[in-house]
C-alpha cells in the first residue's frame, strides 16, 4: 500500500535516512550531507520532509528549506517509480500541510522539480551548480 507521511528530518526512521543517503539523493549533495549528519548523530535538523512509501519501502521524498530569502522545493523519486506523479503528490502534501506557501517564489534545482512547481502553480526560479556556487538559470515569466 502507498502512503505519504510528513515528519521533521530528526524524526525519520534510520532506514529512511539510509535510503535517502544511498539510493534517493544525488551523491555529494547538500541534502545528502544534511541527512547523513542527522543519521550519524553529528547534526540536528527540523527540515520538514514528505515521504512516499510503497509496500513499506521508501521510494520518494520532498522537502523545503529557507534559502537566499526564498523557500525551496527539493524532491527525489526512485528511478523505477518515476512518471507516476509521486514528486507532485509529495510537493502537494507539503503545500497542504502549510510547509510551502505556493504564492511565494520557489527556488528549485532541477528541470523536473521546476515542472512539478509549475504544475502546482508555484513560481519556480531554477538554479544550477556552477563550481562552488548556485547560479540562476530560469526565472518565471512576468505576468
Amino acid at each position: 500500500m502507498n502512503h505519504i507521511t510528513i515528519a521533521a528530518l530528526d524524526g525519520l526512521e534510520p532506514g529512511d535516512c539510509l535510503a535517502i543517503c544511498y539510493r534517493l539523493a544525488n551523491q555529494g549533495s547538500e541534502w545528502q550531507r544534511e541527512v547523513r549528519g542527522v543519521l550519524e548523530g553529528k547534526a540536528s535538523s527540523c527540515t520538514p520532509v514528505a515521504l512516499w512509501h510503497d509496500d513499506g519501502a521508501l521510494v520518494g521524498w520532498a522537502c523545503s528549506h529557507d534559502w537566499r530569502e526564498m523557500q525551496t522545493l527539493e524532491q527525489f523519486t526512485d528511478e523505477r517509480h518515476r512518471g507516476r506523479g509521486i514528486g507532485t503528490a509529495l510537493a502537494a502534501a507539503l503545500v497542504g500541510a502549510g510547509v510551502i506557501d505556493p504564492a511565494q517564489l520557489m527556488a528549485v534545482f532541477s528541470e523536473q522539480t521546476e515542472r512539478i512547481a509549475e504544475r502546482l502553480r508555484m513560481q519556480p526560479i531554477r538554479y544550477e551548480r556552477r563550481g562552488s556556487d548556485w547560479v540562476c538559470v530560469a526565472i518565471p515569466p512576468a505576468e
